[in-house]
C-alpha cells in the first residue's frame, strides 16, 4: 500500500475526478514529521501552499528542511551538521470522512539536497536526494474550527545520497492539531453579510 498507494483503485479516482470539478479552495499548512536518521530521532519541519477540492482532494508545493541536529567531528576536529533541504509537490487524497473523523492519504514526493556544512558554513558531500513519503493520516474534528491528527508513513530514498553515509530511510510518525481558519473566515463572512 505505501509503495504506489493510488494504483488500481478506480473508485478512488473517480472521487478525485469529481472533486477537481468543484471550485478549489486555498491551503496551507505547517507540519513537522517525526522519524529517524541513522537510528536517531529526526524531524522535517515544512510547508505548503496549494488548492484544495471539496475538501477531499489536495494540491499543492511544499519546503522542507531537518531541523533535528545531527553532528559529526572530522579528522580536523571541526564539526560537520546535516543539513536536508528539499521541495515537495503534495498530494492528499481523504477517503473517509464520517462522524468528526477523516483519514486521508498525504503524499510528498522531495526533491532537494543532503550536505555536511561545517562550522564556517562550507559545504562537503553534497547531494541531490530525490524522496517519497507516503503516511496514512487520522484527523479529528471539535468545536467546529479545531482538530487533532496522528499519521504513520515511511520515507525512502528514491534517487542519490550516494555522498553520505546516512540512512535516511525510516518510518514516519505525526502528532499535531490545527484551525480550520478558511471556515472561521467562511462564518465571519457570512455574519456580516
Amino acid at each position: 500500500m505505501f509503495a504506489f498507494p493510488f494504483m488500481g483503485n478506480s473508485q478512488m479516482f473517480d472521487s478525485i475526478r469529481v472533486s477537481l470539478t468543484h471550485k478549489p479552495t486555498f491551503y496551507g499548512n505547517l507540519t513537522t514529521r517525526n522519524s529517524f536518521i541513522s537510528n536517531s530521532r529526526a524531524q522535517v519541519r515544512g510547508f505548503a501552499l496549494g488548492v484544495n477540492f471539496n475538501k477531499q482532494f489536495t494540491l499543492a508545493l511544499g519546503y522542507n528542511w531537518l531541523i533535528s541536529d545531527f553532528e559529526e567531528i572530522t579528522e580536523t576536529l571541526d564539526t560537520n551538521r546535516l543539513k536536508l533541504r528539499y521541495v515537495s509537490p503534495f498530494v492528499e487524497y481523504s477517503f473517509l470522512e464520517k462522524n468528526n473523523i477523516q483519514v486521508s492519504i498525504p503524499i510528498y514526493l522531495g526533491f532537494g539536497q543532503a550536505s555536511l556544512e561545517n562550522s564556517l558554513g562550507k559545504k562537503a558531500n553534497s547531494s541531490f536526494v530525490m524522496l517519497y513519503e507516503p503516511s496514512m493520516k487520522v484527523t479529528y474534528r471539535f468545536f467546529k474550527y479545531f482538530n487533532v491528527s496522528a499519521g504513520l508513513g515511511i520515507r525512502m530514498i528514491l534517487a542519490g545520497n550516494n555522498t553520505l553515509n546516512q540512512n535516511f530511510i525510516s518510518p514516519t510518525y505525526t502528532i499535531g492539531a490545527g484551525i480550520f481558519i478558511a471556515d472561521i473566515y467562511k462564518d465571519v463572512q457570512k455574519a456580516f453579510d
